[in-house]
């Protein structure tokens, strides 16, 4: 199974390329030679990076490529897409990773992962919905469940489990008596 940081570079590549190919396809709709060489470099790209292992210096040299034409074509265009911040593209990535990562899992574990996940958002939210939770336990308590959600991202579903577990032991603190602010 690929490692994380290889599926994070594959998810890097696979977002930027997706962002941009379908910006260039909108450009050249009406031209036949265009599309055809976007369409190869599209598929050399994907090629890369269905292979195994993934060859991510050929599908960036075919970014790149996608990259180099839409700055000298498309420079100054309204729509061009621009890259995004650093915390954004991160977000971005982390979604495709998700994906990646999800489809190199074998059904047993992705069948786990969905019962943690669902365990995790029925307890959140039966958490979240009790009165009289201050402000510092309902922090705490969102705190701790984007740490289970980071787990099952990452795939380590004990450590899921474990956060889901601290999630709940903050909810069931006595209420203190603090403001958010």
């Amino acid at each position: 199974m690929a490692g994380l940081y290889e599926i994070w570079q594959r998810a890097e590549v696979s977002r930027r390329l997706d962002v941009l190919s379908g910006f260039i396809a909108m450009c050249v709709a009406g031209d036949e030679d265009a599309r055809r060489r976007l369409a190869q470099l599209v598929a050399g790209a994907d090629a890369a990076l269905s292979a195994s292992p993934p060859d991510l210096m050929v599908a960036s040299d075919h970014l790149d490529e996608l990259v180099w034409w839409a700055d000298t074509e498309w420079a100054d265009h309204p729509y061009r897409p621009v890259e995004a911040q650093p915390d954004e593209a991160d977000r971005q990535t982390r979604d495709y990773a998700k994906d990646l990562r999800h489809v190199a899992l074998p059904v047993r574990v992705r069948d786990e992962m969905g019962r943690i996940e669902l365990s995790l958002e029925v307890r959140f939210l039966a958490l979240c919905r009790q009165p009289g939770l201050d402000c510092r336990t309902r922090q705490d308590i969102f705190y701790v469940a984007g740490r289970a959600a980071m787990a099952l991202d990452l795939g380590h579903l004990e450590a899921a489990e474990r956060e889901i577990r601290r999630m709940e032991q903050a909810g069931s603190v006595e209420p203190r008596q603090s403001r958010c602010g």
